[in-house]
């Protein structure tokens, strides 16, 4: 088996997958926003306490009048079903631990009685030494909820009917065993140093009971028709049958769960597909049952007139009680551990620690979050730990040689900042420590020591991005930096007017927009003093009081540069206007503008189209009201009791009156508008469309010799490029800039072929893709500040030759989702679970074992592949793999092959002498 594994690496399919496409270690599976470690760890809390539905928080079960700990009998007539697009999901769909092979002819047999439709899937369960219990919460609710409570029911269960137990298997089981076997089903058994963990036949039996339902266990086709236990089922023989049926009288139907591998070692479960019939079972498929007469298999599962019979269960519970279910549990569990959140500690699992206990992962991430030692990359939404080496702190370290060779003696009283670890750190002299002197010397003793608080993680370990920010509290909140991208969905369906194309809202200033602001320049000129400034703006924003106003910005700004000025409003007024000029958008028939609609929600008036009624009397007092309450001119002391009084019902009035005028003028305009165009439809055909350009210029309308209107300038949008060895640019687009062009500018920056380009945008990245015949000038759908990746293809007929130019040496892309490229990650991804096989007959750990076999790092090996197809091979490049944690490799592009990364003895060719 050996032999025929190695033969299949060695000669697997072959071919060069899309460049950049997978990020070296695979997200954490969310769906609905849960994962199964999450779900794990709020396990024992829902043993003990339930929802209150008046509330929606969670109470003890004890004080709710149900006992002490949680019924699973309840959950007997549930069934999860899952739903198609989930499927694909890593860690939560269809199982990836090789039971799709060596379960295929079980399943070809089930979907051939099914009219050849695939209904029943194997699913992932947790591989901890519960994955029993796993399998089974997953087969009732779909999710890991319930594995706590399962054991301790069991163990009760075992406890309360041990003598009908030892009845029923006296010639089995030997009496000095039960002791052992009810000790089993407690959640926290460890068991003894050489003993494997997990449960066995005769707890699935007890599962049986405690659920009121049969569990039928499937193997491979030969382990079903070898004479040993690998396959049975399993009936609720100690359960009345009235008890075992569910709220509308028909007997619960069975469970499925089956083994993974021919090592009989991990559990995993059945269920059906959601939105397909239910899956039924051949009667050559349904196993004997175990411990009990047969007879009583027909008494408690329902079979057809040809023998078959469904599996499942028809009642799954509704996933937003589950969500519901799952907030109420993270409520108490925060409270337990000092406000850190469950989604947290499972992310810091997935991405930091990978330790199996929970304990010491929520231990461990609850101490780096104190040290403000956590981080968010915005890209791959991984969480990361800042961690400096204690080695490169001491004497001798990297960063300790570094700080001295710079500044020589070090200070206690100063800090030393390294830019390019993001690190900031402190002297302390062992020698001084405890006693004065706050300006000592670097003598013997002393170290450096990182301040986490002013430190900054520098880039993603995973992805290599920037966009980095410390998580400051336990629920996982970010410190944003203005124009970061949050995790919040932005408002509006696809293509509103106020959303993001990333879908998601932007931190600025402390709050969440649904897109990024527009930048206006504005110039104040005072007292002989000229500051130019820029102004934020927002608009359409899904939450209107979050819109910009202008008369704010403007006050804002005055109050910023000339405080205190007498006079200033004039100043305001003028900014105003220019806000306005800026933000104004054109009517239907091109011509005239219209400023937008303004208000701040606390009685300022609205911008709109003023008609000539407004025009023609301009305010002659601008009165603003301060921060700190109203300020009074001299204009003011004159006035009398009864112009006060009208100034103040005028002031009062004027936002109503404003509007009614405002409504006014649009229902006019858009009737003269109407008009308008009913004419030229009936009298003459429409003007040709005039482009407008960057540069000022007067364009004669419709073709006519008197008038002139000037055309604004278009909006400049900044685009941020960069390439796959690390160039970026800043590219500046006009709202009109098309696809060909796009690519010039391209090929201008960078010295790459138009032919030769690939261009990806948007979150996640996609192909940016040439338009169809006839709309090549059709704009390109980029926004202002939106970043691009551009790729570089190998030319055609040149597909081995490595590239010469500046993109460096890289294997020719297929495009991306192409058949060829779909086979390839199939079979690397069957390869790989080969590997994994081979380690686990073996005895050893990944790293070991194929360190001596150099071949699978080397072209058309597993490894080689899997870091061409998911990252791309660019000689120098550094990258880490989930297969082997703790090892750097690195792309030797002389030799073709990956390499260990030893930094700073250098980097080795892989072999059995290295460690």
């Amino acid at each position: 088996l050996q032999n025929l594994l190695r033969n299949f690496l060695l000669t697997g399919g072959s071919g060069t997958g899309a460049l950049g496409g997978r990020k070296p270690i695979a997200p954490l599976a969310r769906v609905d926003g849960l994962c199964n470690y999450q779900c794990k760890l709020l396990s024992p809390i829902l043993t003990a306490h339930g929802m209150d539905r008046a509330t929606g928080r969670a109470r003890l079960l004890s004080d709710m009048g149900q006992g002490s700990t949680f019924d699973c009998a309840v959950l007997g007539d549930r069934g999860f079903r899952i739903e198609p697009e989930n499927l694909a999901v890593e860690g939560y769909g269809r199982d990836r631990s090789g039971s799709m092979v060596y379960l295929r002819e079980t399943l070809r047999l089930i979907a051939v009685a099914n009219g050849d439709e695939e209904r029943l899937v194997p699913i992932h369960a947790e591989m901890d030494g519960h994955c029993l219990v796993h399998a089974v919460s997953r087969a009732l609710v779909g999710w890991e909820l319930f594995w706590h409570a399962l054991r301790q029911n069991l163990k009760a269960h075992f406890r309360d009917n041990l003598e009908r137990y030892k009845e029923l298997f006296r010639e089995f089981v030997d009496t000095c065993e039960w002791q052992d076997i009810v000790s089993e089903c407690d959640p926290a058994f460890v068991p003894p140093e050489g003993v494997p963990l997990g449960l066995r036949n005769i707890h699935i039996f007890g599962l049986a009971n405690v659920l009121r339902r049969p569990i039928l266990l499937l193997d491979s086709w030969e382990g079903m028709q070898s004479p040993g236990d690998y396959s049975a089922t399993f009936l609720p023989g100690l359960v009345e049958e009235r008890l075992c049926r569910g709220h509308d009288g028909r007997l619960n139907e069975p469970l499925c769960v089956a083994w993974s591998s021919a090592d009989r070692n991990h559990y995993i479960p059945l269920v059906g597909v959601l939105g397909r019939p239910p899956p039924r079972l051949p009667g050559l498929v349904v196993p004997k049952a175990w411990g009990v007469p047969q007879a009583l298999l027909r008494r408690y599962v329902d079979f057809d007139e040809d023998g078959s019979c469904t599996v499942g269960g028809s009642r799954p519970l509704r996933g937003r009680y589950v969500r519901r279910l799952v907030v109420a549990m993270e409520e108490v569990y925060a409270k337990r551990h000092g406000g850190l959140c469950p989604s947290l500690v499972a992310d810091a699992r997935h991405y930091v620690y990978r330790r199996p206990d929970e304990a010491d992962v929520a231990g461990a991430t609850a101490l780096a979050l104190r040290e403000r030692r956590l981080y968010r990359c915005l890209s791959c939404e991984a969480l990361l730990e800042f961690d400096v080496p204690a080695e490169w702190l001491a004497p001798g370290g990297r960063l300790y040689e570094l700080a001295r060779r710079s500044h020589g003696l070090l200070r206690t009283d100063r800090s030393y900042s390294f830019p390019h670890f993001g690190v900031v750190c402190s002297y302390v002299d062992g020698e001084a420590e405890g006693g004065g002197g706050g300006g000592g010397g670097g003598g013997g003793g002393g170290c450096l020591e990182a301040d986490y608080g002013e430190s900054e993680l520098p880039r993603c370990a995973w992805c290599g991005a920037s966009a980095v920010r410390k998580v400051v509290s336990g629920d996982g909140a970010v410190l944003y930096k203005n124009g970061d991208r949050t995790r919040t969905a932005s408002g509006g369906g696809t293509g509103s007017v106020g959303r993001c194309d990333c879908g998601f809202k932007h931190f600025w200033d402390g709050g969440e927009y649904d897109r990024l602001p527009e930048e206006l320049p504005v110039t104040l000129e005072w007292g002989g003093s000229t500051v130019r400034e820029i102004v934020y703006w927002f608009q359409h924003e899904s939450d209107a009081s979050l819109n910009s106003n202008a008369y704010a910005e403007a006050t804002k700004l005055v109050a910023k540069h000339f405080p205190g000025e007498f006079g200033s409003e004039l100043l305001v007024q003028k900014v105003v206007n220019a806000i306005l000029r800026q933000t104004a958008k054109r009517t239907a028939d091109g011509q005239q503008r219209q400023p937008v609609s303004l208000s701040d929600g606390s009685g300022q008036r609205s911008c709109g189209a003023l008609g000539d009624d407004a025009e023609q009397a301009p305010p002659s007092k601008i009165i603003l009201t301060g921060p700190k309450g109203r300020t009074l001119h001299r204009e003011e002391l004159t006035m009398s009791q009864a112009e006060q009084d009208v100034a103040r019902r005028i002031s009062d009035k004027a936002p109503s009156a404003q509007r009614k005028a405002t409504d006014r003028i649009k229902q006019q305009q858009q009737q003269q508008n109407h008009q308008q165009q009913k004419g030229k439809e009936t009298k003459e055909p429409l003007p040709t469309e005039v482009t407008t350009t960057a540069v000022l210029d007067e364009v004669p309308h419709g073709g006519a010799s008197s008038g002139k209107t000037a055309v604004r300038p278009e909006p400049e949008k900044k685009i941020r490029a960069a390439t796959a060895d690390g160039r970026q640019a800043t590219l500046t687009l006009l709202p009109s800039t098309t696809f060909a062009e796009l690519r010039a500018s391209v090929e201008r920056e960078f010295g790459i072929p138009v032919t030769e380009q690939r261009i990806r945008f948007g979150f996640p990245p996609r192909e940016l893709s040439a338009p169809a015949p006839g709309d090549e000038d059709r704009p390109l759908p980029l926004q202002h500040g939106e970043r691009i990746s551009v790729e570089s293809l190998a030319p055609a007929g040149d597909s081995q030759a490595p590239r010469s130019g500046p993109v460096g040496q890289a294997e020719r892309a297929r495009p991306a989702g192409s058949a060829d490229e779909l086979d390839n990650r199939e079979n690397i991804d069957l390869e790989m679970s080969s590997l994994h096989l081979l380690v686990t007959l073996t005895g050893q750990d990944m790293w070991s074992y194929v360190k001596k076999m150099p071949y699978l790092f080397q072209q058309g090996g597993v490894f080689y592949k899997k870091v061409r197809n998911d990252i791309g091979l660019v000689d120098g490049k550094h990258v880490t793999l989930p297969e082997l944690p703790g090892r750097t490799l690195v792309y030797n592009g002389d030799a073709d092959r990956l390499e260990l990364c030893l930094e700073p003895g250098g980097h080795f060719p892989l072999g059995p002498e290295l460690d």
